[in-house]
């Protein structure tokens, strides 16, 4: 089973700035200007010659982490989001993203989980922190942390489809299969088009030897994403076990 990304919101130029000074207006058209034309480099000089003349603006800060993610310069983007924290302590975004980038691309794990303590600390009411803590907590395999982590989620916010899913996921890992039914139900309810969800469904009913329903499921799944081979050998499997024939892969000649 895959583990989906954590969630992150990316900051845009369009976001309303503050009065600002004439000098410091013509860096900001300039980095509107270069990020507009996708000239990266030189969107960060231009925002670090504002952060020269501002050096407490959040939103520049917020920009400027984001722009070093797009450049994966993932280091310099948490040193970007400690910047806005020494600004503003209660910062609980700051301390969210901070730990998407520790956790999703530089692998440090605990670091991450600590800075979303902090987050949570401050926003216990955060919906999608409690879910990116469940994510790391599902990747070390703390599941039933993990399993307690999307309970919250899903009690602040029962529309994230996501939540259920992973609910799903983790409760089919450890035998629960029932449970992990009633989870990925919920989670196929909000986002039909989960062809993940459906495939992870298929997978929990042929444990429970209910291989017409789990074909049913590797069918939707595969139609939702026919170039997954997961997903066919799942649904072959299904046949298999009905005394059915294989489907064959579907080989496409390839174009010159």
């Amino acid at each position: 089973m895959k583990y989906l990304p954590l969630l992150f919101l990316v900051f845009s130029l369009a976001i309303t700035m503050p009065a600002i000074g004439l000098d410091a207006n013509y860096w900001l058209t300039q980095t509107a200007s270069d990020y507009g034309n996708g000239s990266y480099s030189l969107a960060l000089q231009d925002i670090d010659e504002y952060l020269n003349m501002n050096s407490s603006d959040v939103w520049a800060w917020n920009f400027k982490a984001n722009l070093l993610i797009k450049m994966k310069r993932y280091l310099e983007a948490v040193d970007s989001f400690d910047r806005i924290i020494q600004i503003d302590s209660s910062n609980a975004q700051a301390y969210n993203d901070r730990a998407l980038i520790l956790s999703g691309a530089l692998n440090q794990d605990e670091d991450a989980l600590d800075s979303l303590d902090k987050a949570l600390q401050i926003n216990p009411d955060n919906a999608n922190a409690w879910y990116n803590k469940g994510i790391i907590l599902e990747k070390l395999e703390r599941y039933n942390e993990s399993l307690e982590t999307y309970g919250k989620a899903a009690i602040l916010d029962s529309s994230l489809d996501l939540v259920w899913y992973r609910q799903g996921c983790i409760l089919a890992k450890i035998g629960s299969y029932n449970a992990s039914l009633v989870s990925l139900d919920k989670a196929i309810e909000l986002s039909p088009k989960n062809a993940e969800a459906w495939n992870v469904k298929g997978q929990v009913l042929m444990e429970l030897n209910k291989q017409v329903d789990a074909l049913d499921c590797f069918v939707k799944a595969t139609v939702l994403d026919p170039s997954n081979e997961d997903f066919l050998n799942n649904k072959n499997k299904a046949l298999t076990s009905l005394g059915r024939e294989p489907e064959k892969k579907m080989v496409f000649p390839v174009t010159k």
